[in-house]
């Protein structure tokens, strides 16, 4: 299966260097690699410069900053910037993988693995782990029923079915939610561990990413029962009642300011279904 890897870049001189060790160390190469340098004003650029004299399936591309980085909405830009300059329909799978990361060798074979045997698979990925005393265990907001923003696969198909990705804040929510609306399976290979050298929400604060995950599940369509359930769980994290307070405040200012939404009414109707069938099973 051809693979299509596209990377967004901003500032990420210190983390880049290995994800690039890891990628060239894979047991199957990708077909082409796109980095994108999202306006760096560090070394970012001249580390991917280096790669591609090296090596020719990896790619070089430069989007200039416009206006404040916001979460997904940026993330987005950058990604739709390099695979609109590519021929992107010949490749099998598509890959949006962050900078910050460190592939095991085999993390490219196991996915296109995955992919060939279970056709019904639109999406796959493996689980996010972080260094915690010389161990590596899974990042704290991983979800094994949830592909992480950070490491997804998509096959060509399903990319295409679903629309391609939302250019928002929860976009790596609505891709798995479109994807099983249109009838793929969604896959979270447990044993395929990647290392994220920065936490998630450290670039922007763990508070106001709950209040913008808050807005996020307005945009979703998730009704406040729902979002109650997703409050009490955060109430349990450090800082505790601080985050899930945060999300549901962000959750009622979208409610009251009419904010965006963006999921069509159908789709919103199977989100909520969708994660009321996972809260009955946990005590089925």
């Amino acid at each position: 299966m051809k693979t299509l890897i596209i990377t967004p870049a901003c500032n990420e001189e210190k983390h880049l260097s290995d994800l690039i060790d890891s990628m060239i160390n894979q047991s199957v190469l990708p077909s082409c690699w796109l980095i994108v340098d999202d306006g760096s004003i560090d070394n970012t650029s001249n580390v991917i410069k280096q790669s591609t004299i090296k090596y020719s399936w990896i790619k070089y591309l430069r989007k200039e900053k416009i206006g404040t980085r916001s979460p997904g909405k940026s993330v987005m830009d950058t990604f739709y910037f390099g695979f609109d300059q590519v021929n992107n329909d010949e490749y099998d799978v598509i890959f949006k993988l962050d900078a910050d990361l460190v592939l095991p060798p085999n993390y490219i074979e196991s996915i296109i693995n995955a992919f060939q045997k279970n056709t019904k698979i639109g999406m796959v990925g493996g689980v996010c782990v972080i260094e915690s005393n010389g161990q590596h265990v899974l990042e704290a907001e991983t979800n094994l029923d949830h592909i992480r923003g950070a490491l997804k696969a998509y096959r060509q198909e399903c990319f295409q079915e679903i629309g391609g990705l939302v250019k928002k804040m929860g976009w790596d929510t609505v891709d798995e939610h479109h994807a099983r609306f249109k009838g793929w399976e969604v896959s979270v290979l447990e044993d395929l561990e990647v290392l994220h050298q920065r936490s998630t929400h450290q670039e922007y604060g763990f508070v106001k990413a709950a209040f913008r995950n808050g807005k996020m599940l307005y945009s979703i369509r998730m009704d406040i029962l729902l979002v109650v359930g997703n409050t009490i769980k955060k109430i349990f994290k450090y800082p505790y009642l601080l985050l899930g307070l945060s999300m549901l405040l962000g959750y009622l200012f979208a409610f009251l300011t009419r904010y965006e939404r963006i999921v069509n009414k159908d789709l919103g109707r199977f989100i909520r279904k969708y994660r009321y069938q996972k809260i009955f099973q946990k005590f089925n």
